[in-house]
């Protein structure tokens, strides 16, 4: 009777799994899950449905349903270690899927091991990410090469920039450019070790090539391709301002946040470096720009080194803006969530009792941070702040008792010119004279272990050398000309320093450097003796001299030889410039009278609002006289009548007839000198 009914139950179902491997191959998922449905309905036992409703359920992105199917048939699902993995990892239970991938008693296979690196990476466990990586690279070659090999340097970038003190082995071809995304991620790698110059040509060959791509494709149209390019011109803007281009990374940020990218780790990078780029100004903008960046659904988006920037650029920005417990707060969340934080969080605290006014307990938490044991490396930075803090409370003293505990600070010339500069200022030039042997020895054993001659080297020499001549120490000073002379056996100023040195201690050592000089006949190559004699008895003013250099070249040495001539020195005219009328106007005829008096052109017609007996003058009936009689004045009003004075004017009229008048006589009392000086 069961062996019926089961029977039967294959009959119905045959055609069913005809149907769904139909569907399968046109992947046509939507109606293979439901005859997935009808097979179980069924037959709730079947195992093999089961497995293609979990497939068909992930490939339509139902994970979570996809996930729970397998959970309740855990027996039937028991083998189906990468399809819960993926499902888990695709919900973002990124420790599950490593537990699950992990529980895997056998060798991984590709897409496991695939897999794997993916969880890895977003753990950040990057060390082992890359190892999976590199021996999939190796052990396959399939159309995803490409894809994989993107992955790959991917996480390789992201390595080397979250872990600056791993070192981080790469062969030859780990980078490469054959597509738009391993051009891209490649230029990641150059980014995190500093190579901006670099990064930015592939940064921009990645763009272009990225936008190649696109419009063959023939579907997208200019806003989806700027949508799909914002990442690449994000890593570009950080990239210009990191070589202090901020114009040109200000407007590439700008214009990524207009295009309305999808992706919100893209928004959230370039909201928080357009709040970096305002610094202390525009803060209004600065904290909307914060806001966007510390939005709870772009968390997940950001790994832990991008989160830890944005936390510490709020907290520095609640700092300016004078909300000083809300600083507080966000950086004590961050130590409870980080145990092992690098500098910039101490240092943030720091910035913030600086703030208040509080420098001891800011000296006292940064040295506490520097002396911990957990700290492998501290920047340099943060050892700097230290001592500017230290200076800063007049422990002078304690700060050069720092710097020359710390040996790696020590052959750095600008460190090393602190300490002696401190030293002085204590005057204690035997401290500094000892700080600068110290660094030399340190320096030189540096660069032997090296094989190297480093410009600072031969600076600190030289330093040291004027140091230890006023001390007196005339042996010492002797080693450094003798370590001197071996970088640059071809300084001649160097050997007769060294030649002076030895006469007095080691005259045949002296001698055997002496032939090492140029002979007289090489140091005399090449200059005038005619023009030496004429010039040397010569008297020739100062102002006159002038100092040519003429340079000798030969095989084997190079000679200079300053000749003084004489030449005549000519004095330079000052030029001044010209001041014109205001309104001048350079189309218009001069006026030919310009040079006259005022009172002697011909169109001066005398000063309005007459008084007194010039009032009268004109007034009246036509042909009457005055009755002042000492103003011998005729006024004929016909063409062509005689004037009485010779110095009257005649000014054109509008009908082109003349009118004479008289020449204004000065009221008594008062000379005419008075008057033009009233008017001027």
């Amino acid at each position: 009777m069961t062996t019926e009914k089961q029977e039967k139950i294959d009959e119905q179902i045959r055609p069913l799994y005809a149907e769904l491997q139909k569907y399968g191959q046109t992947q046509d998922w939507d109606r293979a899950l439901k005859t997935t449905r009808k097979i179980l309905g069924i037959s709730s036992n079947e195992k093999k449905a089961t497995h293609c409703k979990i497939v068909c359920l992930m490939q339509l992105d139902k994970f979570d349903e996809a996930l729970n199917t397998i959970v309740k048939n855990a027996i039937d699902t028991a083998d189906l270690f990468f399809e819960r993995a993926y499902c888990e990892y695709r919900l973002n239970r990124i420790e599950d899927a490593y537990n699950t991938l992990k529980s895997i008693d056998r060798e991984l296979n590709e897409r496991e091991q695939e897999l794997l690196a993916q969880v890895l990476f977003k753990l950040e466990k990057y060390n082992e990410c890359v190892g999976y990586y590199r021996s999939l690279l190796k052990n396959n070659q399939d159309e995803y090469q490409s894809t994989r090999h993107a992955n790959f340097i991917a996480a390789l970038a992201t390595w080397k920039l979250t872990d600056s003190s791993s070192k981080i082995q790469m062969e030859s071809n780990d980078l490469s450019d054959e597509t738009y995304d391993t051009t891209y991620n490649s230029a990641c790698v150059l980014l995190s070790s500093g190579q901006y110059v670099e990064a930015e040509v592939k940064l921009r060959k990645a763009d272009a090539q990225c936008r190649r791509e696109l419009e063959e494709e023939g579907d997208m149209n200019e806003d989806e391709i700027l949508r799909e390019t914002a990442n690449i011109r994000v890593q570009l803007a950080y990239c210009l301002q990191q070589q202090d281009k901020n114009v040109e990374a200000l407007t590439l940020y700008n214009d990524v946040l207009k295009s309305k990218p999808t992706d919100l780790a893209i928004i959230a990078v370039a909201s928080n470096n357009l709040a970096v780029l305002n610094r202390d100004q525009n803060l209004f903008d600065s904290r909307k720009r914060i806001k966007v960046a510390t939005a709870p659904e772009t968390e997940p988006k950001l790994n832990a080194f991008q989160k830890k920037i944005v936390q510490v650029n709020e907290a520095l920005l609640a700092i300016h803006t004078g909300q000083h417990e809300t600083a507080r707060r966000i950086l004590d969340n961050m130590v409870e969530k980080n145990a092992n934080t690098d500098d910039s969080i101490p240092l943030a605290k720091v910035s913030l009792l600086m703030k208040e006014k509080k420098l001891s307990e800011a000296t006292q938490l940064l040295q506490e941070f520097i002396e911990s044991d957990k700290q492998r490396r501290i920047s340099l930075y943060c050892r700097l702040t230290y001592v500017q803090l230290l200076l800063s409370q007049g422990k002078v003293h304690q700060a050069c008792d720092y710097l020359r505990s710390d040996d790696e600070l020590l052959v750095k010339p600008g460190i090393v010119a602190t300490l002696v500069t401190l030293y002085n200022y204590l005057e204690d030039s035997k401290s500094a004279a000892q700080v600068l042997n110290e660094a030399v020895d340190r320096l030189y054993n540096l660069d032997r272990t090296k094989g190297k001659n480093s410009r600072a080297l031969a600076y600190l020499i030289k330093q040291n050398i004027i140091y230890q001549e006023k001390q007196g120490n005339g042996k010492r000073v002797t080693e450094m000309l003798e370590i001197l002379h071996k970088l640059y056996p071809n300084d001649t100023n160097t050997l007769s320093k060294l030649i002076v040195h030895y006469l007095k201690s080691d005259p045949e050592r002296a001698n055997l450097l002496a032939q090492k000089l140029p002979s007289i006949k090489q140091l005399a190559e090449g200059i005038d003796v005619d023009m030496l004699e004429s010039t040397f008895g010569k008297r020739v003013p100062k102002a006159e001299k002038t100092i040519e250099k003429i340079k000798v070249g030969d095989s084997s040495s190079t000679t200079t030889t300053t000749v003084t001539t004489a030449t005549t020195k000519q004095k330079k005219k000052r030029k001044r410039k010209a001041h014109l009328p205001k309104k001048y106007d350079p189309l218009s005829k001069p006026d030919p009278e310009r040079w006259l008096p005022l009172r002697e052109r011909s169109y001066y017609r005398g000063k309005r609002g007459k008084r007194g007996k010039q009032a009268a003058v004109g007034k009246g009936t036509q042909g009457a006289v005055g009755s002042d009689q000492s103003a011998t004045t005729t006024i004929t009003t016909s063409t062509g009548a005689q004037r009485s004075m010779p110095s009257s004017k005649t000014t054109p009229g509008a009908s082109g007839s003349t009118s004479t008048q008289p020449k204004p006589t000065p009221p008594p009392g008062k000379s005419a000198a008075a008057k033009r000086k009233g008017r001027r």
